[in-house]
């Protein structure tokens, strides 16, 4: 937000400011410099709290969003501060633009929930508690980094359990049925595909509904 508003501010001073002479230019460009590295400083405590919160909770979708969007939001100030000093600020709207579209890219090359899969896996590896539930609620765009995690060799016994209940809770919320062509996506006939190529290795989890929730055993409770 403070960055934001100091956008603003810069962009709208710059459109009212009379800079006639090189010294009022120089002196201009210098304290919109200064603006700059000061939100700059408060970005970078922002991305490194943020950090902090990751490694101890986890990633959230929320939380890989502002991480993608603080770094953009970066890239977007040094291009001002670089337009400022080179005299060519109208650049900034399509510089913007570039950026948008840019932080929307990198948001679908991801993809954010198989980011968020693959981090929170690492971080139970390494030792952190696995937000299995969490797990559940991603899309199936996770599921193929879900299977690859829970195929993997190395992961310990435990925490393999953990994957395969949520892999057996996301297949029986998701069985096929007589939907529409019209809701057909790449995302759920591939996590479909994977789920019936392991059916029997599902159904050891016994993933089924008792009372209107969904239950399954995992590491024997």
């Amino acid at each position: 937000l403070v960055a934001f508003f100091s956008l603003l501010l810069f962009l709208a001073l710059s459109a009212i400011a009379r800079r006639t002479s090189s010294r009022q230019r120089i002196i201009f460009s210098a304290l919109g410099a200064i603006l700059t590295i000061q939100v700059g400083v408060i970005l970078v405590s922002a991305y490194q709290r943020l950090l902090l919160y990751e490694a101890a909770y986890g990633f959230t979708r929320l939380r890989t969003y502002t991480h993608v969007f603080i770094i953009w939001l970066g890239v977007l100030l040094g291009i001002l501060l670089l337009l400022e000093l080179l005299g060519k600020l109208r650049a900034f709207t399509l510089a913007t633009v570039l950026v948008a579209i840019a932080f929307g890219l990198t948001l679908n090359l991801l993809p954010v929930d198989g980011f968020i899969a693959r981090q929170n896996i690492q971080r139970a590896v390494e030792g952190s508690e696995l937000d299995n539930t969490y797990l559940l609620t991603l899309s199936l765009d996770a599921t193929p980094d879900l299977w690859r995690l829970y195929q993997d060799e190395g992961i310990e016994a435990a925490l393999h359990e953990k994957i395969g209940g949520v892999l057996a809770c996301q297949a029986a919320l998701n069985q096929p049925d007589d939907r529409p062509w019209q809701a057909f996506h790449l995302a759920r006939d591939r996590a479909e595909r994977l789920s019936q190529a392991k059916a029997a290795e599902l159904e050891r989890y016994d993933a089924r509904r008792e009372s209107g929730l969904l239950v399954v055993t995992v590491n024997g409770t």
